[in-house]
């Protein structure tokens, strides 16, 4: 294995963009600093040849800048691992997009006979979102230690009513993905976090990459997150050390820019689902992010139109002190991942002036 790494990693080109110039993603970066992020950083891979950016700190103490080799929290980045782990179990025949919820789990989420894998997967069910329920935030804070499940989050979620019949509209809810790590984990009989580890993470070599269970701390070098507690005043907290399983299923993964790139690339190139799966996975669904013109949603991917006509595909997240992003072009080729780690910095503006700046032609 270490060979095989070792040849991959002969094969490309390693450029360190560092200081003044006319990279665009680099600018991109030095702006979000200037905006109040701490830190910013972000690596390409295109065609062969990875740049690694980065600006600003990775910790406000020891001001160490962000380096390509830290980990981060990489939030609902952690929902395109587990459309792809469920899309696996559908190609091999395991499971059905149009399979009814109710069918893997009885008695579990309302309008469970109603609702199907490829709602879930799409934010189409119009159920509840778990974390807009204050319970969930007021027993973490009494019990620091309690490690979630996503059959909780399900709970909480089924005490609420629904935003609309299943399929007759679209609401981004964190839900769909804590029901599909308990469809992942009935289906197969081990955790929704084994699962992944084992058909993805693996098979690619995304060591770097992990769940970190009811662990609070981020193994190895890593971001420091931060959140600004007054808007108005200056001031930062560290919210680095923090229980993750408030994001079971749906945001508790552990990454890098490396290893994100590597992961969708992947996912991109056919290496990971079938061509028929990967269309579906990629196709946007309709009245998906109606505020934007930008960015569709897909099965578990986030799909954004550049001004200059390239579509990308990939994942975004959004948590306290974490802002993360990750895309790339239709083949694999060309892939771009970022992270902040100041999470009150307008994310999708960020994220535009990225896309654009890393794959629109100059």
């Amino acid at each position: 294995m270490r060979r095989s790494r070792v040849a991959v990693n002969a094969a490309v080109v390693l450029v360190l963009v560092s200081g003044a110039g006319g990279d665009g993603l680099r600018q991109v970066l030095d702006n979000a600093v200037r905006q109040g992020s701490p830190g910013a950083l972000a690596q390409s891979r295109d065609d062969g040849v990875v740049r690694n950016l980065s600006s600003g700190v990775a910790d406000v103490v020891a001001h160490r800048p962000p380096t390509a080799d830290m980990r981060f929290r990489i939030a609902s980045i952690t929902k395109t691992f587990v459309a792809t782990a469920i899309l696996r179990l559908v190609a091999e025949g395991r499971l059905r997009l149009d399979t009814p919820l109710a069918e893997v789990l009885p008695g579990v989420g309302r309008n469970a006979g109603a609702i199907t894998m490829r709602m879930l997967l799409a934010h189409t069910s119009g159920l509840y979102d778990y974390t807009e329920d204050p319970q969930v935030e007021r027993l973490a804070e009494k019990d620091p230690a309690h490690c979630f499940t996503p059959r909780e989050f399900a709970d909480v979620a089924g005490r609420h009513p629904p935003a609309f019949r299943p399929g007759t509209s679209w609401k981004y809810s964190n839900t769909n993905y804590s029901l599909l790590a308990l469809v992942m984990e009935k289906i197969t009989g081990r955790p929704y976090a084994q699962v992944i580890t084992e058909t993805v993470l693996r098979p690619l070599g995304l060591k770097d990459t992990y769940f970190p269970g009811c662990s609070p701390w981020v193994r190895g070098p890593h971001l420091h997150g931060y959140v600004k507690p007054d808007p108005a005043r200056p001031g930062l907290k560290d919210v680095t050390v923090f229980n993750p399983t408030t994001s079971a299923g749906d945001g508790d993964m552990i990454s890098t820019v490396g290893d994100l790139n590597r992961f969708v690339s992947a996912l991109l190139a056919g290496r990971l689902l079938p061509r028929g799966l990967l269309d579906a996975m990629l196709t946007p669904t309709p009245g998906s992010f109606p505020q934007s013109d930008t960015f569709r949603y897909g099965l578990g991917t986030v799909i954004a139109t550049t001004p200059c006509g390239v579509t990308v595909y990939g994942g975004a997240g959004t948590m306290d002190g974490s802002l993360t992003w990750v895309a790339g072009t239709r083949g694999g080729r060309h892939t771009m991942a970022l992270a902040l780690n100041g999470s009150w910095v307008d994310q999708t503006a960020v994220t535009t002036r990225a896309i654009t700046a890393e794959f629109c032609p100059r």
